[in-house]
């Protein structure tokens, strides 16, 4: 390196030129999403020039170099470019390089040497090899092209993208969608496409998606970024589209993961806990008998449809899985009509693009993507003793944008880029998402209730068999979700100084949204052991049973729930940054900037009953060029980030939802499984008086709430060894400073209402949104009638303490580039995530709770007693490997490797402080291991250990056959040493205060191996 050095000092005397290298921070949001930046220096002159032109296109920027010889040309499409240095007129240096969307690439241009016969200096020396240290930004960032991800062996979507990147963990396998970025929940993370958001409007929870072979660029940030991102506690998944250009060029593919290769999925048994004999260890649900097989089919096609001009790029591409599984347990009282289920998913996805190059410093792009799903159910019956499954269909399902798969839509975009003067750029993005869900249920009784009757609990002689054949919650088929957003983004350089400014407006509406138990509502079947006394119920408590006689001298009764929260949720978010880029010196960067958002929650009648107007984010990030030609770089940022709620809040939040239990006795039952001869026991309960009743859109959330944000801080550096090899290391620091949530305990505002004398006659307080640990103010109805009080409470009197959650992570990485023929990166993370809440999600629960930013963390100060330790997203250790092999320039290998700890492991139960209240959630709380809930002690959050390591390695074969060129074969093999790792497990101890069976029983796993076979043709026309 030194000696290197010495030589291009040398040469910058001789010839008054020199390898250069400038920090600079990214662009403007739309150009940092979908486009980026070439810099550099040489020694200037009088009017000299640098020329960037597309290898692709032949569009042409040129840039002027300063007083120092810097240039920058910003706003450039991603893509392969030509620099060209033009000096005196004369050409004297040019480069080839790769622009990166979201990053600063910078041109070098070797010293020239002498050209015979020729006065002056005049040479062309073209040095192809991209830096693969960007010491233009500060982010916490990676970035992968197409070329890497078709070689790599990974599935075909951007979630697997996202795993590739440090500090990434999959998000709990129970959401639908969503990864955990540096510690946040699931639903903190922003995702753009061509500089659109993306995400999921209605619970945040991933986004939709687009053809794989569409992508052109996929950038992934953890962290440090600037203030042109936001709406972000987690992290940006930033997709970059192909373009057409002046080439025609088109291509198909299949490919097949058939049955015959997947291995036997891993069976479902329940824990060896010691407590229940008759059940441990033995099977609770069979998977190994379960079948998967998917295919994928993709065309595509682009090129000139004005050369130099108008470009248009189209891609198609359909997946479809079969699958056949029994979804029935061994409890299941549903077996004999649904207890295997035939499934069929056919996503259809579509993308194009136009580009329209006006001239070299206009242009204007339009994309469209559509990402729609489709799913098929057919239900069975199964035995379990005979393997058996029915040859009858007794029911299905047809769902679009369903539970089955959440994300989807279409998406339009329209995006002006335009180079006003050499010194400003203006970006200007308008879009629109549409999604709508389908859920159609055959043989669906919207009258009909549901069933649920477990063995224990069923009186001898009678039937339990339920007439309605669809279970559980379902949404309101044909509602949908809309956004609009718009952007503005301006930057201008003015000296040492780059001037940036912005500001988005997203509007969000969700139409129909929510869900309902299936026929209304669900009977649920119990019975107790000690039908003399009372019993202690959600709500409230039942009398002695034995006084009505028959089945409930016995101890049988009978639960009706109801619970629906179907209605519409309006939410909008605007947002405006300022920020000033100093060039230090050549070879340091400071960055300030501070970014304003605000954002609004509306009810089903689109009042606002949430609305933050001035939520201020701080950021300065630093870069610094350690030796001057960007082998060394040592980086910082310091910074606050900010999340909004999402529209799905109001649906329990602000809406008429309703969730109530009544209790009967019972004589019988009728040929649906419902029961006869009832007998109230009482009026319908509600724990968080959900009755249906529309709710006071003054009264269901504080006033004048702050932001939910955390702090980061992140110090690393980067450093180039040699040309072929580049190591990393970076510590991250973040602390949730300020969360959202609800809260459902009456008694402060009881109390309230006691000391300052309040007559409160059959007030009732509901949920409401607030700030946790904070004091808060709330308008209180305390009469009904209208007349409001503004009740002050404390933290003290509210009873919880600050919501904390904090991530530290020490990150390493060591990365061979591109070079003789192989690639390699591999990163490990050290890292603990500890707090007392997860964020707006809640991974604890047994399904993961789906109320995101309304989850039941805050709902009862008893439920936050040992609600500190490891939080569900904690990864000790991530190891993380990837690369490829060119063995032949015919045959290429891969590999994608995971090593990582397990997920820390609770244990929930009853809390004995609060059995005979109505301040319990029986099985909610950090208490467990008592032999009932009575004799529960408490159980810390995280404090029962881990579950076993995760361990697995994908590899992959391509084979390219000269004799026909184009022509790709392909096997991927997945999970190759078939590790098929518990990845989450049943942590509920109790239920109505009683042991479980179902305690430790592992609930999900790692897919099992299998073998995918692709076949791809790719033809350029000449």
């Amino acid at each position: 390196m030194l000696r290197n050095k010495v030589l291009v000092r040398a040469l910058q005397v001789a010839f008054a030129t020199s390898a250069i290298t400038v920090a600079v921070m990214p662009t403007a949001m739309a150009q940092s999403n979908a486009s980026g930046t070439v810099y550099g220096k040489v020694a200037a002159g009088s009017g000299d020039t640098v020329v960037l032109k597309s290898n692709d296109t032949n569009a042409t920027r040129s840039a002027t170099l300063d007083a120092n010889g810097n240039f920058r040309v910003t706003s450039l499409p991603i893509g392969n470019y030509t620099v060209t240095l033009i000096k005196g007129g004369a050409t004297v240096g040019t480069t080839q390089l790769e622009v990166l969307a979201g990053q600063g690439v910078e041109a070098s241009f070797d010293a020239p040497a002498a050209v015979a016969g020729t006065a002056g200096v005049q040479s062309v020396r073209v040095t192809g090899r991209r830096n693969r240290i960007d010491v233009s930004t500060s982010a916490n960032s990676t970035t992968f092209t197409a070329r890497e991800l078709e070689r790599l062996p990974i599935g075909r979507n951007v979630e697997s993208i996202v795993q590739l990147a440090p500090n990434t963990t999959r998000g709990d396998p129970s959401y639908p969608a969503g990864a955990s970025f540096g510690g946040g929940g699931a639903s903190e993370n922003a995702y753009y496409i061509n500089g659109m958001v993306a995400t999921n409007a209605l619970t945040q929870l991933g986004a939709m998606e687009l053809p794989f072979g569409a992508i052109a660029q996929a950038q992934v940030l953890t962290g440090g970024f600037g203030v042109e991102f936001g709406r972000s506690t987690g992290g940006v998944v930033n997709i970059t589209t192909k373009s057409g250009t002046n080439t025609w060029e088109a291509g198909a593919m299949a490919s097949i993961t058939p049955r015959s290769t997947r291995a036997s999925y891993r069976n479902q048994n329940y824990a060896n806990t010691g407590a229940f004999p008759e059940t441990d260890g033995t099977l609770y649900l069979r998977r190994e008998d379960n079948k998967l097989q998917q295919t994928q089919t993709s065309a595509w096609v682009g090129g000139p449809l004005i050369a130099d001009k108008l470009f248009g790029f189209v891609a198609l591409e359909q997946t479809k899985s079969e699958s056949d599984q029994v979804v029935g347990s061994t409890t299941a009282t549903t077996l004999g009509t649904s207890g295997f289920r035939n499934g069929e998913t056919t996503t259809k996805r579509y993308y194009g693009k136009l580009d329209w190059n006006i001239n070299d410093d206009h242009r204007l792009e339009f994309t469209a993507i559509g990402d729609l799903p489709k799913t098929d159910y057919q239900y069975r019956s199964y035995n379990y003793a005979t393997r058996a499954v029915g040859s009858t269909v007794n029911s299905s399902i047809h769902q679009e944008f369903g539970p089955a798969n959440a994300n989807g839509g279409e998406l339009q975009s329209l995006r002006y880029i335009g180079n006003l003067t050499d010194n400003l750029t203006l970006n200007v993005l308008y879009g629109e998402t549409q999604s709508r869900h389908i859920y159609e249920p055959t043989g669906y009784n919207p009258n009909l209730p549901q069933v649920s009757a477990a063995v224990a609990n069923r009186a001898p002689g009678l039937s339990y068999v339920a007439g309605q054949r669809v279970t559980g919650t379902i949404p309101l088929s044909g509602s949908k979700d809309d956004v609009t957003s718009k952007r503005i983004d301006l930057e201008y350089k003015l000296g040492n100084h780059t001037l940036r400014a912005g500001l988005d407006n997203n509007k969000a509406v969700s139409t129909g949204a929510g869900e309902a138990y299936a026929g209304g509502s669900l009977i649920q079947y119990q019975r107790t052991t000690t039908p003399n006394q009372p019993i202690t119920v959600s709500g409230g408590s039942l009398p002695a049973l034995a006084q009505f006689g028959g089945l409930a001298a016995q101890g049988y009764y009978v639960r009706n729930v109801i619970y629906s929260t179907v209605s519409n949720a309006y939410a909008g978010q605007d947002a405006q940054y300022l920020e000033d880029r100093w060039q230090v010196t050549k070879d340091v960067l400071v960055t300030a900037g501070v970014r304003r958002e605000g954002f609004y929650n509306a009810n089903q009648d689109n009042t606002k009953y949430i609305e933050m107007k001035n939520q201020l984010a701080p950021r300065l990030n630093a870069s610094w060029d350690v030796n001057g030609d960007a082998s060394f770089k040592v980086y910082g940022s310091l910074g606050r980030y900010t999340i909004q709620i999402p529209t799905m809040v109001a649906l329990r939040g602000a809406n008429g939802s309703r969730y109530t239990f009544q209790y009967f006795t019972y004589t019988g039952t009728d040929a649906n499984g419902l029961p006869t001869g009832t007998t109230q026991l009482t009026e319908p309960v509600s724990n968080n008086n959900e009755y249906g009743q529309a709710k006071d859109p003054k009264t269901v959330a504080a006033q004048d709430m702050k932001p939910a944000y955390q702090d980061e801080f992140t110090i690393g550096l980067e450093r180039s060894f040699s040309p072929s090899f580049n190591f990393g290391a970076k510590f991250t620091y973040r602390k949730l400073k300020s969360t959202i949530d609800d809260l459902c305990d009456g008694r402060p505002f009881e109390e309230y209402a006691a000391r300052n004398g309040i007559a409160a006659p059959g007030y009732h307080f509901g949920c409401a949104t607030f700030n946790p640990g904070r004091a808060n103010d709330f308008l209180v109805d305390y009469a009904g009638n209208g007349t409001y009080t503004n009740v002050h409470l404390t933290a003290d009197e509210l009873g919880f303490d600050k919501p904390k959650r904090t991530y530290a992570a020490l990150d390493f990485s060591f990365e061979h580039p591109y070079r003789n023929g192989w690639y390699a990166k591999a990163t490990y993370t050290l890292g603990r995530s500890r707090g007392n809440t997860e964020g707006q999600t809640l991974s604890d629960t047994t399904s993961a709770q789906g109320d995101v930013a309304a989850t039941q963390t805050w709902d009862y100060p008893e439920l936050m007693v040992g609600a500190y330790g490891l939080l569900p997203n904690d990864r000790k250790h991530q190891i993380k490997a990837f690369g490829f092999y060119d063995v032949t320039p015919e045959i290429t290998v891969g590999a994608n490797l995971l090593l990582s700890s397990g997920r820390p492991r609770s244990c929930s139960g009853a809390n004995p402080t609060t059995i005979d209240s109505d301040y319990n959630y029986n099985s909610a709380s950090h208490y467990c291991f008592g032999t009932t809930g009575e004799t529960n002690v408490l159980s810390p959050r995280g404090s029962v250990g881990r579950l076993p390591w995760e361990k697995t390695m994908d590899m992959n074969l391509v084979y390219k056959p000269a004799f026909a060129k184009g022509l790709s074969l392909r096997m991927d093999v997945y999970n190759i040493f078939n590790d098929q790792s518990i990845q989450k497990v049943y942590e509920a101890y109790n239920d109505d205060y009683a042991r479980v069976a179902t305690y430790e029983m592992p609930s999900y796993f790692t897919a099992p191996r299998s073998a995918k076979f692709t076949v791809e043709y790719n033809y350029r026309f000449k």
